[in-house]
């Protein structure tokens, strides 16, 4: 006996000594009355994507699959929630028609709409369901970008910041920047609430919805943000100074109070972040070039860098600056640096201080 109520149930390994997936057999099980008949299919679907690795065998039942999450008197919509999720990351093109029902069911089970919202299964289902939308993010950006404001809703009400949802809303950003702006303060309340995990999701986001046409409703990740620029972990640093380089191009005066905080990035000993940091400065100097006063001498100094690429984005920064003090040393860098891109970029800053 297996189950819950005595019922019998197909066990999960059943079938996984060489028996190909009885596709038929399966969509004949979900369209069954029964629901004891409905999850032995469930369970043969499950068999097939863990036991058996054929995942694409089952791709065929996702609109049946679908139909069952619609049901809320059944009580394996985890086990549904779960198996659509896999068949997302398999074939996400095949449950981006099953989007709609997906967001609208994760949204009953976090707001206390459905029977089964409050069951120790409703969190799994979440969580699946969160997991379902990041798959199609990856292949149908388009799909989920109607759905960000729900999205904001289900993490918002969730416990913590559910990061397959953050990254549904991150894979959105790439293509459709301005679909995540109802979602920009849910975004900036997980920056805040753990940076170190949330930290790389929500500053690509934040990023590229800044540098967007969009409307930022508030720009209070900023702080957070230029606070990272001298944590350990190298790809959090560059994800914050490239956050702060998009706010920097779209509203400068945002990152005015906190371009001190940069002098630590450009003074790192990882060279990547010196040159990413110069970035950073370079798109505030084009906006506004008084803003980069509080960095000036140590952008001079990156003048002397070993690095090249940093040397070169420090030229673009004082010609964008217009900081005539570097004048001397960027004509030099102009007739005698090594490196070609160095020399071309340092021609092209003392033109501009000419």
């Amino acid at each position: 006996m297996d189950g819950d109520g005595g019922e019998t149930v197909e066990p999960r390994g059943r079938g996984t000594t060489g028996t190909e997936f009885d596709l038929p057999s399966v969509l004949a099980q979900l369209d069954d009355t029964e629901s004891k008949t409905q999850r032995t299919a469930v369970r043969r679907i499950r068999a097939a994507i863990d036991d058996r690795g054929t995942p694409a065998a089952a791709v065929p039942t996702v609109p049946k699959l679908r139909a069952l999450l619609e049901q809320p008197s059944i009580d394996f919509r985890d086990e549904v929630a779960a198996c659509l999720a896999d068949l997302a990351a398999e074939a996400p093109a095949d449950v981006a028609p099953s989007v709609d029902t997906i967001v609208i069911v994760a949204v009953e089970f976090t707001d206390g709409s459905d029977e089964s919202s409050e069951s120790d299964g409703a969190a799994d289902v979440t969580r699946a369901l969160l997991r379902c939308l990041a798959a199609v993010a990856a292949d149908r950006p388009d799909v989920v970008a109607d759905h960000t404001a729900s999205i904001a809703v289900v993490l918002a009400r969730g416990d913590g910041y559910d990061r397959r949802g953050l990254r549904a809303l991150a894979r959105v950003s790439r293509s459709h920047p301005t679909a995540v702006e109802p979602a920009a303060s849910v975004l900036a309340d997980a920056l805040a609430a753990d940076p170190d995990a949330n930290g790389r999701l929500t500053l690509r986001a934040l990023g590229r919805l800044a540098g967007s046409d969009a409307t930022v409703p508030a720009f209070d990740f900023v702080e957070q943000a230029a606070a990272l620029v001298e944590h350990d972990d190298a790809a959090l640093r560059y994800d914050a100074l490239g956050c702060l380089g998009d706010v920097a191009r779209s509203e400068p005066t945002a990152l005015e109070p906190v371009c001190a905080e940069l002098e630590a990035a450009l003074s790192s000993s990882d060279p990547d972040t010196r040159a990413i940091a110069a970035v950073t400065v370079t798109r505030l100097a084009a906006q506004c070039r008084r803003a980069i006063d509080p960095v000036r001498d140590r952008l001079v100094a990156l003048l002397e860098d070993n690095q090249a690429h940093v040397r070169a984005n420090a030229c673009v920064a004082l010609g964008q600056g217009r900081v005539d003090a570097a004048a001397p040393r960027l004509e030099t860098l102009a007739r005698v640096d090594p490196a070609p891109n160095v020399r071309d970029r340092a021609a092209w800053a003392t033109e501009q201080l000419s």
